[in-house]
């Protein structure tokens, strides 16, 4: 039960702060009021596919793939030249 009142808080505070952002940005509010259903429903898929065996099981083969690439070397700085 507790999992999804936090699940619904969340979808909320996220559908609220694109609300916000659209008005702030003066994004007309039709484009806004189109945008809610479609962000609702991509939260509800993103949230149907968080618990999915395979689902957590491409994020662990990214992790441990992210982990293994090899780390690109840092650039070199040039000393500082002395006037």
């Amino acid at each position: 039960m507790k999992t999804a009142h936090v699940d619904a808080t969340a979808k909320g505070a996220l559908l609220g702060l694109l609300t916000y952002v659209g008005t702030k940005y003066d994004v007309s509010a039709e484009v806004v009021a189109a945008c809610v259903p479609v962000a609702a429903l991509a939260l509800s898929f993103v949230s149907t596919k968080i618990g999915d065996k395979n689902t957590t099981m491409l994020i662990d083969l990214a992790a441990k793939a992210a982990a293994a690439a090899p780390a690109k070397p840092a650039a070199k700085k040039a000393p500082a030249k002395k006037k």
